[in-house]
């Protein structure tokens, strides 16, 4: 039976589990679930993912959301060893980083992006405003934090990129293009952002992203 992953490529997680199993050339079936559609609240959905958000992935009989939980399942049912080592202690490095991101890099989506696209609607609640306050602060901790993690090229101290790395410059990258932050006080920082972008599949993952923050207003002059 095809795999299916149940995305949206504006949503991060969607897009660091399509982008691995494109890099990895996995035969699946991409299922593009629009926000607001019907599919999030269908008997059928709610079955694979009671939360009714995707990123879900439908294996046969089995299912899983959550794309930190994606990606690992992928990586270990088909042997990805690049992207998720076997030696326990670079294993244990890639989990780390994956756990740190759900409270922290995440926060790029729901405490910026959010905000900062409600404020264009006009539809800002104040703590929301109070979140768009705060954003530059917020930026400046997670990014120099990650300047601290990058000890060699990739984020869980490794030479090549892991499922550590697709998940954080997902999350990330909304920042570059949203044109809201000044990344080159941040050395280590920059030049993995350069080198995510040289992997393939990159500029096609990112694509329906870039045409949703144009539309929805949220590129700056300095990011478009």
């Amino acid at each position: 039976m095809t795999i299916k992953l149940y995305a949206n490529l504006i949503s991060q997680p969607s897009r660091a589990a399509e982008w691995v199993m494109r890099l990895k050339h996995l035969e699946h079936e991409l299922v593009r679930t629009d926000f607001g559609s019907p599919t999030f609240t269908s008997p059928e959905f709610l079955a694979l993912n009671p939360n009714g958000l995707i990123p879900v992935l439908q294996d046969g009989d089995f299912s899983l959301f959550k794309g930190n939980a994606i990606m690992p399942y992928l990586a270990e049912r088909f042997n990805w060893t690049d992207l998720y080592p076997g030696d326990v202690q670079a294993h244990a490095k890639v989990n780390q980083y994956l756990h740190w991101h759900h409270t922290n890099a995440r926060l790029v989506t729901s405490k910026v992006l959010v905000p900062l696209m409600h404020t264009k609607q006009n539809v800002a609640t104040p703590e929301e405003a109070v979140m768009v306050k705060d954003t530059p602060t917020l930026l400046a901790k997670l990014v120099a934090l990650m300047e601290k993690f990058l000890v060699k090229d990739f984020v869980a101290e490794s030479d090549h990129p892991t499922l550590a790395d697709f998940a954080a410059y997902c999350e990330f990258v909304q920042i570059e293009l949203m044109g809201i932050f000044d990344f080159s006080g941040y050395p280590k920082f920059s030049a993995w952002m350069q080198r995510m972008k040289t992997l393939p599949f990159h500029d096609e993952i990112h694509a329906t992203l870039d045409t949703f923050l144009a539309s929805s207003g949220l590129k700056t002059k300095a990011s478009s």
